[in-house]
């Protein structure tokens, strides 16, 4: 009796659970289909308002709107008392900034060998070879650094003609404010490594001296002591106006303003703004608010939010219900089979007595 009864409850679970599973494979799933003038890939364009922007990314449900201003102003603030590369200023008359040019397909002293120098523009690297093994070079890009002539140089630039090298100390950037309330000029002052120019000189001994609070170098010829400010140039020192002009990181860039605390340098620049998007949120463009549909994993619907997010609302809600259904049906099924077989479990237990 007991195993006839466990049989009866076992077809009855069943019979739910495979009517439950029957529905699920049977139901076909509802998707958004709502539909646009045009559908947009990564790399096509699309006006909003009065601006053209470009699909720089579009898959998976996200994306990224581009746009470049090409009247961008670019700012740079450089703070009182910090030193700058030599790399990254230049100007007319300039003394501390040293530089080579190794001119494309030329043969170069480098290091105390012949070199022969070859540029790739489109890969931004030079490259100097052996001129009696070319097998033995040596490749640089724009940024790295190069052991030239006993310097530490940096390569600031290569084009289809000719690799820049540049070298030399830091300046240090000094506002003019003593005893000034609203400066208006500054200083680029050269900083240097004494001890390390005394080491290199081969006509003075390698340690400075100090006579009389004034620090001096010594000649190996005849150990005269000479001091270092007599010996060497003067620093180098630079001083710029609010206004004038100056080339910093390669570009014509004006002195905006100078305080206290540091320098704003400004020049035209280029700016890639960007808006990114999902399925279904919104973002807003021009001063109007729009969505995102994804079709597929490629392409995107772009609609303003006014005119159809209702329309897609309604759809996202039919889905939406279709898998509540769903998730149901699967509870159904899977309830239904775990119970069938806890029955016919229950159902061969050994009776007591």
């Amino acid at each position: 009796m007991q195993r006839r009864a466990a049989a009866i409850y076992f077809v009855f679970f069943l019979v739910i659970g495979a009517g439950a599973y029957g529905l699920i494979q049977t139901t076909e799933e509802p998707t958004v289909s709502l539909e646009g003038d045009n559908a947009y890939s990564a790399g096509d364009e699309v006006t909003f308002g009065d601006r053209t922007w470009e699909v720089a990314q579009a898959d998976t449900g996200n994306g990224e709107l581009a746009w470049v201003n090409e009247s961008a102003v670019v700012t740079t603030t450089i703070d009182n008392d910090t030193e700058v590369p030599v790399t990254d200023v230049r100007w007319d008359d300039q003394s501390a900034r040293m530089e080579q040019v190794f001119e494309a397909g030329s043969t170069v002293q480098y290091n105390g060998s012949e070199y022969e120098v070859g540029v790739n523009e489109s890969a931004g690297t030079f490259t100097l070879a052996l001129a009696s093994d070319a097998s033995v070079n040596e490749s640089y890009g724009v940024g790295d650094t190069v052991t030239y002539r006993g310097n530490e140089a940096t390569v600031t630039s290569v084009t289809g003609e000719a690799a820049t090298i540049v070298w030399g100390g830091p300046y240090l950037l000094v506002v003019q404010a003593e005893g000034v309330a609203d400066p208006t000029e500054a200083t680029f002052v050269e900083q240097r490594d004494i001890g390390e120019m005394v080491d290199e000189d081969p006509a003075l001994y390698n340690e400075t001296i100090t006579q009389d609070g004034v620090r001096k170098v010594t000649f190996r010829a005849n150990d005269t002591n000479v001091p270092v400010d007599e010996y060497f140039p003067p620093v180098e020192r630079h001083t710029v106006a609010e206004g004038e002009t100056l080339t910093y990181q390669g570009n014509e860039t004006t002195v905006d303003a100078v305080t206290n605390t540091s320098v704003e340098l400004t020049r035209p620049g280029q700016e890639t703004v960007t808006v990114g998007f999902t399925e279904g949120s919104n973002f807003t463009v021009a001063d109007t608010q729009y969505f995102a549909h994804f079709p597929d994993n490629s392409s995107v619907y772009f609609f303003e939010t006014a005119e159809r997010y209702d329309d897609y609302a309604a759809e996202e809600n039919t889905v939406e219900s279709y898998n509540d259904r769903m998730n149901g049906l699967w509870g159904i099924a899977e309830i239904s089979l775990v119970t069938a077989i806890v029955l016919i479990a229950i159902a061969f237990l050994p009776v007591r007595g």
